[in-house]
């Protein structure tokens, strides 16, 4: 299981924000687009983008069920591996008592994009919010 590291870029989020774009390190294929950025919200998506050229829509993978609300947060990323097999590892992890951290994990070579299951700083799943880890394949 990969997990973004302490040394990791960071971004410090409120509620309903937004990271801006950032990039991905690599170029990936998804559902016949390429993309190279990407866009962390703390209502709940990541975003993906291409950056240099027109054309190619965004792409909106949903982090949590419909109802949750994410408040604000840290997300920190980083790039793992070395071509043409690098990961980019992202993780929220929310402010509060009843905190936890969810994770996205792109592949460069096959363009799947794993959700994560939301774990509490208890270590316990988050009940209701990511049912486990989802595999998006490229399409």
């Amino acid at each position: 299981m990969f997990e973004a590291e302490i040394t990791a870029n960071s971004v410090r989020l409120g509620e309903h924000e937004t990271t801006g774009l950032l990039p991905v390190g690599f170029e990936f294929e998804r559902q016949g687009a390429t993309y190279d950025h990407f866009d962390v919200s703390t209502d709940g998506f990541i975003t993906f983008a291409r950056t240099s050229h027109r054309g190619s829509p965004p792409a909106r993978v949903r982090l949590v069920e419909d109802s949750t609300r994410l408040g604000g947060g840290r997300v920190s990323y980083e790039v793992q591996g070395m071509a043409p097999r690098r990961c980019l590892v992202v993780s929220l992890k929310e402010d509060g008592p009843m905190a936890a951290t969810h994770r996205v994990t792109v592949h460069e070579r096959t363009g799947i994009v794993e959700v994560g299951p939301a774990v509490r700083a208890s270590g316990s799943r988050r009940s209701g919010s990511w049912p486990g880890s989802s595999r998006l394949p490229r399409g």
